[in-house]
């Protein structure tokens, strides 16, 4: 009966189960950490982490892998400037890819999407002028690059993920 009453009581107290809430992994390196920690504070979403890409730097397939395993249950991986897509590009992430800033290449078995915001843009990356337009830019395209504000086009692109 006991056992009983302390299992009501922490069910009772459990937070609640998330519902669709969104959650992100944010990959950068110290030469872009500033612009990722404005762009930590600019998302609004559920979840947020940051990962250091300096800890996949010359790591082993098993320990590549094993972090391609612990951020498959989040929403979308935002890989911050070429350095860090560098550290990260032959983890075969399963769930969406955001790109910002980097044009190299990437072993992602889901989506990606490039997002620039300067003039290192390609010339196919297509402009987007709010958050609410890039649900409309993402098409069904398997890698998609987009120019931009960051932090606006980052946010459309977890916005029409949900």
């Amino acid at each position: 009966m006991t056992r009983l009453i302390v299992l009501l009581i922490a069910l009772w107290f459990a937070p609640p189960p998330m519902a669709d809430g969104q959650s992100v992994e944010l990959v950068f390196t110290p030469a872009v950490l500033q612009q990722a920690v404005g762009l930590k504070g600019a998302l609004h979403v559920e979840k947020l982490e940051s990962f250091s890409a300096l800890a996949l730097v010359g790591a082993s397939p098993e320990r590549k892998k094993a972090y391609g395993d612990k951020v498959a249950h989040n929403t979308a991986i935002v890989i911050f400037g070429e350095d860090a897509l560098k550290a990260v590009a032959d983890v075969e992430f399963t769930v969406a890819v955001i790109v910002v800033n980097a044009a190299g290449p990437t072993a992602a078995k889901g989506r990606v999407i490039r997002v620039f915001d300067g003039a290192s843009a390609p010339a196919g990356a297509q402009a987007v002028a709010s958050a609410a337009a890039v649900k409309g830019l993402l098409g069904g395209e398997k890698e998609v690059s987009l120019k931009g504000p960051a932090a606006t086009v980052i946010q459309g692109v977890l916005d029409a993920l949900k």
